[in-house]
């Protein structure tokens, strides 16, 4: 039970990182990858995978049904949140100077079964991220068939539950709120 929580230092962290084996598995038998990205590059490429479809599909259907007035005061409040959590990543990447995520920074501080927890953790994470992006894109591509005339069976495109119902163009209600009988096969192709 004491390996558990077995840390590893950060010397060890960074001689690992230095070894030619785990330059060559990282570099693929030629030259390391060179980091060329500026922190501007990542800031927009982190807003651009928020802004892909997650922020206008999913949070606007959850503001219109919970939230009402109160979702400015909870965009002010999430972004603060994200600010604070964007500034401790900064200070744990400037302490653990390796190439890693969560997984090696809580290995290096909180020990292994920690960084074992967050490891999967972050799996899940990027699960359901990954999920919840694709009903939104498979959300475009079914108003895009629509527009052209074509009309799928609904238990093919639509989730199995639906949190607000369903309507067609017109305003008329297809399904109720709840469970239903479906697979969406566009979101599904996504991931």
């Amino acid at each position: 039970m004491a390996n558990f929580w077995a840390r590893k230092p950060i010397t060890m962290l960074q001689a690992e990182a230095d070894e030619a084996d785990v330059q060559a598995l990282t570099s693929h038998g030629r030259v390391p990858l060179r980091r060329t990205l500026s922190a501007l590059n990542l800031v927009a490429l982190g807003i651009g995978a928020i802004i892909g479809a997650g922020i206008f599909v999913l949070t606007g259907h959850a503001a219109a049904a919970n939230a009402g007035p109160a979702i400015v005061l909870s965009f002010i409040l999430g972004g603060i949140a994200c600010a604070f959590a964007g500034l401790c990543y900064a200070e744990m990447a400037s302490t653990v100077p390796v190439a890693g995520s969560a997984y090696t920074y809580a290995y290096a501080t909180m020990g292994e079964l920690i960084a074992w927890i967050i490891g999967w953790d972050l799996i899940l994470e990027y699960a359901f991220s990954n999920m919840s992006v694709s009903v939104g894109f498979a959300a475009h591509i079914e108003a895009l068939v629509e527009w052209f005339g074509i009309h799928p069976p609904l238990q093919w495109i639509s989730p199995a539950y639906l949190p607000t119902g369903l309507q067609d163009f017109a305003g008329n209600t297809l399904y109720q709120p709840g469970w239903h009988f479906g697979f969406n096969i566009p979101a599904f192709l996504i991931v």
